[in-house]
C-alpha cells in the first residue's frame, strides 16, 4: 500500500453547515510516508476541522480526497471502509470513556479493530504500552483520576496502539504548562522514532511546532500556505 494523502480542492464550512461560514477552500495537498507535518494557523480558523477532514472523520463538502491513492468518499458515504483500519486520531479532548479504567480505555478500539488477537496477547500489549507512555501504575484507575498530561498520554497510546499507518493528533499538548507540554512533545518525538508512518499534527504551540518541523504548514485565510508558498516566510515570522 502507498501510504500518501492526496487532497484536491476542498472545501470545509463551520459545523459542515452547507450555509455555515467557510473555514477553508481549495486546499491542495500531496503528502507521502514517511514524513510528519505539522499545521498551525489563528484560533478558530479550521485546522482541527482540517485534520479531521485529512482523518476521515468529516467529509470536505467540495473538492476530493485520496488514502493510499483510493477515493474515501463517494457522495455522503466512506467508500472504503478497510482505509479507516489503517487511520489512528487522537482528539484534543482525549474522548477516553469515563467509565472504563486506564487499560480497558486503551484496549477497547484494539478489541473492536483486532478482535482475533488472543486476550493474553493484548494483555501483554497493553503493558507494553503502559509502559512507554509512563502510566502502567495507573491502570486500574479511571480517567478522571488522572493529570491533564496523563489523560493526554493515555490518548496517544491508544491511537498508537493500533498501529495505523496514518496518524492524526489534535494539538496533543493543548492545556499543559510549558515543562508537561515539552515532556509530552518528547514522548511523542520517541514513539514516532523509525515510524514508517504519514503523521499529522496540529498544534498552537510555536515550541512544539519547531520540535516536531521542518514540515510545517499554515492555515491562514482559508488557504493551506505550505513550505514554499511567496507568502511562507512572513507566516514564519509571525507564528514561529
Amino acid at each position: 500500500m502507498e501510504k500518501k494523502i492526496e487532497a484536491l480542492n476542498i472545501l470545509q464550512r463551520q459545523g459542515q453547515s452547507p450555509l455555515g461560514p467557510v473555514l477553508f477552500e481549495d486546499v491542495s495537498l500531496s503528502w507521502e510516508a514517511p514524513s510528519l507535518h505539522v499545521i498551525m494557523g489563528p484560533s478558530g480558523q479550521g485546522k482541527s476541522t482540517l485534520l479531521k477532514t485529512l482523518g476521515g472523520v468529516w467529509r470536505p463538502l467540495k473538492g476530493s480526497l485520496k488514502i493510499a491513492n483510493k477515493s474515501l468518499w463517494l457522495g455522503e458515504e466512506l467508500q472504503d471502509l478497510k482505509l479507516l483500519s489503517q487511520m489512528g486520531f487522537a482528539f484534543q479532548n482525549n474522548a477516553l470513556f469515563s467509565s472504563l479504567r486506564v487499560v480497558e480505555n486503551l484496549l477497547f478500539p484494539h478489541r473492536q479493530r483486532f478482535p482475533e488477537v488472543a486476550e493474553s496477547e493484548r494483555k501483554d500489549l497493553a503493558q507494553d504500552w503502559l509502559k512507554k507512555v509512563g502510566l502502567e501504575a495507573s491502570a486500574q484507575v479511571y480517567p478522571h483520576e488522572l493529570s491533564g498530561g496523563m489523560q493526554k498520554r493515555l490518548g496517544l497510546a491508544r491511537t498508537l496502539i493500533l498501529n495505523p499507518e496514518f496518524i492524526f493528533l489534535d494539538d496533543p499538548t493543548a492545556g499543559l504548562d510549558p515543562i508537561t507540554s515539552k515532556i509530552m512533545s518528547e514522548l511523542i518525538s520517541a514513539l514516532l522514532k523509525g515510524s514508517n508512518a504519514l503523521v499529522v499534527i496540529v498544534t498552537n504551540d510555536p515550541d512544539r511546532a519547531r520540535d516536531w518541523g521542518p514540515n510545517i504548514h499554515f492555515l491562514v485565510d482559508k488557504k493551506l500556505v505550505s513550505p514554499g508558498a511567496k507568502n511562507y516566510s512572513s507566516l514564519t515570522g509571525e507564528f514561529l
